[in-house]
């Protein structure tokens, strides 16, 4: 078998049409020319596809058999050729996380890359947080976006330390800090310190916005002797919404304001002074030599004008 599709795609549209005659015409081939693609399809193959009677054509129980099959060598096919092209083309692939619409670093960077690069076709396809980072490694995506604990720790897909191929430059750096309600303890305090949640019960964050995330969180909460509350769904936004529900505090990734999205929410936020644990916005890319277009998205990243004149420029690592 060579790796041209064009015999299963009429074996699939004969069998679709019952007709070769109809079949023909889908195709654009003339009908002589289909019947011997499928002959010769036949002959490879060791098996009859079809029943052949002057009023009908109807599949073989081995080409029935063999449906399945040819679809998917169809599928495989455009598959190949699409990533073949994809390979040649100037384009760039980046994977970023569902919610990191909602960053504004985030969107300025691709934005303003996009807009200083009209030639590059930029496509940004959303992951999961854990799945993000196989698509980098696996070739399905140039570079990816995502967020981060500063301390890289054993969960973490970037720990270098535990052989992690990935190429990282941090765009940002947000401190972790509490969402607490109206009312709460802690609504009209002028600081907050981590000895002021000793025992006090707060949202955490799930693995949703990533496993290593969610574990950081999770020791920094032990470490301070507070109450963790897991709740239904783990994502900043729902811990938010939960803990004024129930007139708890919140942990606050630093990345995303409530009052936009949910406009009804209440809740005051409120810094951590001397918190240890900070979250960052990072690039990632396998450590090879990259496309055109993805590395030209690194090094204007790394520069930072995207942001104004006064951003500093990114941290490699």
């Amino acid at each position: 078998m060579d790796l041209d599709a064009t015999p299963f795609r009429a074996f699939l549209q004969v069998a679709k049409s019952q007709s070769f005659t109809r079949a023909a015409e889908e195709l654009h081939v003339s009908q002589p020319a289909l019947s011997a693609t499928i002959r010769e399809l036949e002959r490879r193959l060791g098996f009859s596809l079809f029943d052949r009677t002057s009023r009908q054509v109807q599949l073989t129980w081995e080409g029935r058999a063999f449906l399945v099959n040819a679809r998917r060598v169809v599928m495989e096919h455009d598959w190949t050729a699409q990533r073949a092209k994809e390979i040649l083309s100037n384009d760039l692939r980046l994977a970023v996380q569902a919610y990191s619409v909602l960053i504004s670093d985030r969107t300025l960077l691709t934005d303003n890359y996009a807009a200083a690069n009209p030639d590059v076709d930029v496509q940004i396809v959303q992951y999961g947080s854990e799945r993000i980072y196989d698509v980098v490694r696996d070739h399905d995506a140039d570079v990816a976006i995502v967020i981060e604990p500063s301390e890289r720790l054993e969960l973490s897909p970037l720990n270098r330390a535990l052989g992690s191929e990935l190429e990282t430059l941090t765009l940002a750096s947000r401190q972790v800090g509490l969402y607490v309600p109206t009312g709460h303890p802690l609504s009209e305090a002028p600081s907050i310190s981590s000895a002021d949640l000793k025992g006090m019960r707060i949202a955490r964050i799930g693995r949703v916005h990533g496993g290593a995330i969610a574990s950081a969180i999770g020791r920094y909460l032990e470490e301070i002797d507070a109450e963790p509350v897991r709740i239904p769904e783990g994502d900043a936004f729902s811990v938010i919404r939960y803990a004024e529900r129930h007139a708890i505090a919140a942990i606050d990734l630093g990345w995303f304001d409530p009052h936009v999205s949910m406009p009804n929410v209440r809740m005051l936020r409120k810094s951590i002074d001397g918190a240890r644990l900070e979250t960052e916005l990072v690039v990632i890319r396998q450590r090879r030599e990259q496309r055109p277009a993805a590395e030209r998205f690194w090094r204007f990243a790394m520069q930072g004008a995207w942001r104004g004149d006064a951003a500093q420029p990114g941290q490699a690592a």
